[in-house]
């Protein structure tokens, strides 16, 4: 599964960008999403979590769009709702209509 450069949420285009290693390390995080600039970054230096990482700030973007942000803010929240979108971008089969 590969990470997107680019995508839409309502009437916002997100943009996906590299999250440095040492900027990572000074945050101590491995990604972030910013609302306000509409950006998304990972840290790609570890494949193995960069797509969980990828799908928990997705998930923070997703319930930035929706009628409760605040949601965005239980971080136990929205790392389980990145992990099954994860999961389900994974495990999709098939098309029951073109």
């Amino acid at each position: 599964m590969s990470i997107p450069t680019s995508f839409q949420l309502v009437n916002r285009k997100y943009t996906v960008e590299v999250l440095p290693k040492t900027v990572a390390e000074d945050l101590g995080r491995h990604g972030d999403c910013s609302r306000s600039k509409a950006v998304i970054r990972v840290e790609l230096d570890y494949p193995d979590n960069s797509e969980h990482t990828f799908y928990h700030e997705l998930a923070h973007a997703l319930l930035y769009a929706t009628t409760k942000p605040k949601l965005s803010e239980k971080e136990d929240f929205v790392d389980s709702l990145g992990a099954v979108i994860h999961q389900f971008m994974k495990t999709k089969k098939g098309k029951l209509t073109e």
